[in-house]
């Protein structure tokens, strides 16, 4: 007999649709998750905001920045990311091509990079340097010529994009 109530019960779920369906919503909500998420992080650009003392030039790029070393020359001061090394009486006063403070304190970021495991930094040998348009080149030269001793070989000068004049 209780076999037979049990066929009825079947039956009657079976006419019902049952709950046998899946449910869509709880999807729904992982994909409106993901898609956000995928919109938020789309961007790949690297934004380098320059100190306010600094005056990059314009220039026509076509192509975006990659996260390095960031080197700011101000009329005044050298920064490495954003930390004053060195003024520019100094280095303009040195008969060296390279500048030692500059050199010890870049030497010092990849030692750090390295030890956090930070590998953007660590086993890059990319600088970047937003220069003033006022700087002489011959600062920019020792720079240049100081990042390339401590191991930055790939040297990228920052400026600030401007349309193509077409």
């Amino acid at each position: 007999m209780s076999d037979s109530r049990r066929k009825k019960r079947m039956s009657r779920s079976r006419r019902k649709g049952g709950s046998t369906g899946m449910m869509l919503t709880s999807l729904m909500d992982i994909f409106t998750v993901l898609v956000l998420y995928l919109i938020v992080n789309q961007g790949g650009g690297v934004t380098l905001d320059a100190p306010k003392m600094v005056k990059i030039p314009e220039s026509v790029v076509e192509t975006a920045p990659r996260r390095s070393v960031v080197m700011a020359v101000s009329i005044t001061d050298v920064f490495i990311q954003g930390e004053p090394i060195v003024k520019i009486a100094d280095v303009l006063v040195n008969s060296q091509d390279s500048i030692e403070p500059v050199r010890q304190e870049m030497l010092r970021i990849k030692n750090i990079a390295a030890e956090h495991g930070d590998k953007g930094i660590s086993e890059s040998s990319e600088v970047t340097i937003l220069a003033d348009r006022s700087v002489p080149f011959k600062i920019l030269k020792k720079l240049m010529s100081t990042s390339s001793s401590a191991g930055f070989d790939k040297i990228s000068l920052a400026v600030n994009q401007k349309e193509n004049q077409k």
